[in-house]
């Protein structure tokens, strides 16, 4: 009986402290939820009473492939009425704010019924639903550009965007499909930043021929601060604020809360040892 208290009151402690840690991943982290784009297809789904439950289990599986890897795929179904998913976070999010981000995604998408297929863009996510098989895509009609429109820079600035930009092109495909850069300008105290990730389902030759095609896209938004491409297999940023970034760009650790709920759980296993 007393082995089965300490036990409960170990987990008890436990479940507490991890709910304080997500509390504290709320407070420092941002899942970046905001909406950029959602893009709609234009057939009808062919048979709603399968059309839905086959969309939530395609949600559901990708949902779980969130939670460790921040990448998810998935097929439910066969036929017209089969539906294909992908989700993936961007790659300096952490693994709660990931969670949070595709929440956000998943009830924003299904904005698009009835229509059998959409994909939404947000700061921090992507997500994609299609009645085909869409996986191996990594150009399409519907790429496109999303400018700032609120601060133009000089010269200097936008020198620094396009080293950046060409950098972490060049460098995505040969590191996970996922890099960012930091380039300052010269003679001034900002900076410009670049997010630059592929899906993680593209071999690199897919990944580079959508960065490239994602750079020019972004470049084209200069002179002002801020641009995105957002391409069917990958997604590019830049801006002049390290704010819009996680804090992985300034060293920080985007994954800490993995750390300490390990570390809490190997001491209380460490406790119950010597009891």
């Amino acid at each position: 009986m007393k082995k089965e208290i300490t036990l409960v009151h170990s987990q008890c402690i436990l479940f507490f402290l991890w709910g304080y840690l997500l509390l504290l991943e709320r407070a420092v982290g941002d899942p970046r939820s905001q909406t950029v784009k959602i893009m709609c297809g234009n057939q009808l789904e062919h048979n709603t009473t399968i059309f839905v439950p086959n969309f939530v289990a395609t949600m559901e599986n990708i949902s779980e492939q969130m939670r460790t890897t921040g990448f998810g795929e998935a097929v439910t179904g066969s036929g017209p009425n089969t539906n294909y998913g992908l989700a993936q976070c961007y790659g300096d999010l952490s693994l709660l704010d990931c969670v949070l981000c595709y929440a956000e995604a998943r009830t924003l998408l299904p904005q698009c019924f009835p229509n059998n297929g959409g994909r939404i863009f947000l700061d921090g996510c992507f997500m994609r639903s299609e009645n085909y098989s869409f996986f191996e895509e990594y150009t399409g009609s519907g790429d496109l550009a999303v400018c700032g429109n609120t601060t133009r820079k000089n010269s200097k600035f936008q020198e620094s965007a396009r080293q950046a930009v060409m950098r972490a092109v060049a460098s995505a495909p040969s590191h996970g499909n996922y890099a960012r850069a930091k380039i300052a300008a010269s003679g001034s105290n900002e900076s410009a930043y670049v997010l630059a990730n592929c899906w993680k389902n593209l071999n690199k030759s897919s990944c580079e021929a959508c960065l490239e095609n994602a750079s020019v896209s972004v470049l084209g938004c200069l002179p002002w601060s801020e641009g995105r491409a957002l391409n069917t297999g990958c997604f590019l940023r830049d801006h002049n604020s390290d704010s819009s970034f996680s804090s992985q760009f300034l060293g920080g650790c985007g994954s800490c809360n993995s750390y300490w709920s390990s570390y809490l759980e190997a001491e209380i296993h460490t406790k119950e040892k010597k009891r």
